[in-house]
């Protein structure tokens, strides 16, 4: 395994209601959501990571052209991510509905991917373009 060390990322543990007091308007390049908490029942979408609530959130805060990449292995969640990504009027690009199925080389492999991958799981992919 080869690890890179780099200086321009930082992992965060916050509460995600308060985003605001983490970062300043369009300081952020790009977010990733990987493999979050799907909250199923439809009286909880709200607090899905890619409620166009939370969109709305991370427009002030991502750089023009700034981009969210999303992975998730739950079809149903990355079905509802592609129409809030619609309804807030953002571009999606290099979407895949079968990401280890392309056996990409840039693809960096989250312990929460190699696990549902290995129960043969399809993880679902793409990246999001903020104006």
């Amino acid at each position: 395994m080869c690890f890179t060390l780099l200086k321009n990322v930082r992992l965060l543990v916050f509460d995600i209601n308060k985003i605001e007091d983490i970062f300043a308007p369009g300081e952020v390049d790009r977010f990733y959501i990987n493999f979050c908490d799907p909250w199923p029942k439809k009286r909880h979408a709200k607090r899905r990571l890619t409620h166009v609530g939370f969109l709305e959130k991370y427009r002030g805060l991502l750089k023009s052209g700034g981009r969210i990449h999303f992975k998730t292995d739950n079809r149903p969640l990355f079905d509802f991510s592609l129409e809030q990504f619609e309804e807030a009027k953002l571009t999606v690009q290099d979407v895949s509905f079968d990401l280890h199925a392309e056996n990409r080389p840039d693809n960096i492999m989250t312990e929460y991917e190699r696990k549902f991958s290995g129960f043969g799981e399809k993880i679902n992919r793409c990246e999001v373009v903020f104006p």
